[in-house]
């Protein structure tokens, strides 16, 4: 039996070399990684699908199958592998540590919602086009500096036109491409992605054009900023041959790096990889303006205990 096991962002796993596309293989067992914050993280969501509901959901006419083949793969895997958190019977299931209860026929108009509103994950089905792989059905309810309207039904190239080195025409798009066309069925593979942020809000659903920038820095880097990270799954759908894309997002003060027991292993990876940013790259980053201030106090903690 898995239970619920808390999640760190200031977890070096999290933490690989910035702009790079760094895919590694996923056990299908680790597919989907429930934390104690589940709950709450449910909560949110059905606020988000109550009120903001086109803001959060989009999909297009014809993905209905495709939501459905990722609700079913859903509720085959989850009470299988969490059977003390997930409990499904007949047209109900219910999330047990959230006392939730949803009925699954509600749903058939847009199953990827329920499927959404039963994990921490954001939802995201891609579908070859003509122009390559496209958001055709998202439920994202907690955007990581990006709007679900911008970036529906775009190609992945226009979906990661403001990441440096990422956008039409680049070596990373094509890569990319080529990853989402030999992703097998049964072998879905997984990345890390981090960012600085001032505020511990999930959903954080500005353009990065008005993303809010850390700006306040009279505790230093320790104090009043955020390290955000993203695990990301991709899994090849068996059926609609789509592929789906899974967000699971954790956030925790940096000031935890503090007293974290790997906080040298931390520090000096998040040096490292700070040190090699461009000035494009530190801008999406949100440190343009204090890399100097970041280094040096990461250089510091790096450095506790050296003799």
């Amino acid at each position: 039996m898995r239970d619920l096991s808390p999640h760190s962002a200031l977890n070096p796993d999290k933490l690989p070399r910035p702009f790079s596309v760094g895919l590694s293989a996923l056990d299908p067992v680790d597919w989907i990684m429930p934390d104690i914050h589940l709950a709450e993280q449910l909560r949110d969501k059905a606020e988000h699908f109550a009120n903001r509901r086109e803001a959060v959901f989009q999909a297009e006419d014809d993905t209905l199958d495709a939501q459905a083949e990722t609700l079913a793969l859903l509720l085959d895997y989850l009470p299988r592998t969490f059977p003390e958190i997930y409990k499904v019977s007949g047209d109900s299931v219910t999330v047990v540590p959230a006392g939730l209860e949803l009925t699954i026929s509600d749903y058939a108009h847009a199953p990827l919602e329920l499927a959404c509103r039963l994990v921490q994950d954001d939802l995201v089905i891609m579908r070859k086009g003509s122009a390559g792989y496209r958001i055709a059905a998202a439920a994202v309810c907690f955007p990581s500096t990006w709007v679900l309207a911008d970036k529906f039904s775009k190609p992945i190239a226009e979906v990661h036109a403001p990441v440096p080195g990422f956008g039409p025409g680049t070596r990373t798009a094509s890569l990319i491409d080529r990853i989402f066309d030999n992703l097998k069925i049964d072998h879905p593979v997984q990345r890390c992605n981090w960012s600085i942020y001032e505020v511990p809000d999930l959903h954080h659903p500005f353009s990065h054009s008005t993303h809010t920038r850390w700006t306040d820095t009279s505790g230093g880097f320790f104090s009043g900023t955020w390290l955000r990270a993203e695990r990301q799954t991709l899994t090849r759908l068996p059926a609609s041959g789509d592929v789906l894309f899974t967000i699971q997002i954790v956030v925790d003060p940096v000031s935890l790096l503090m007293t974290h027991p790997d906080r040298r292993q931390i520090a000096t990876r998040l040096k490292d990889h700070i040190e090699t940013l461009d000035a494009a790259e530190l801008d999406y980053k949100g440190i343009s303006d204090h890399r100097d201030l970041v280094l040096a106090e990461l250089s510091s903690l790096a450095g506790q205990g050296e003799q």
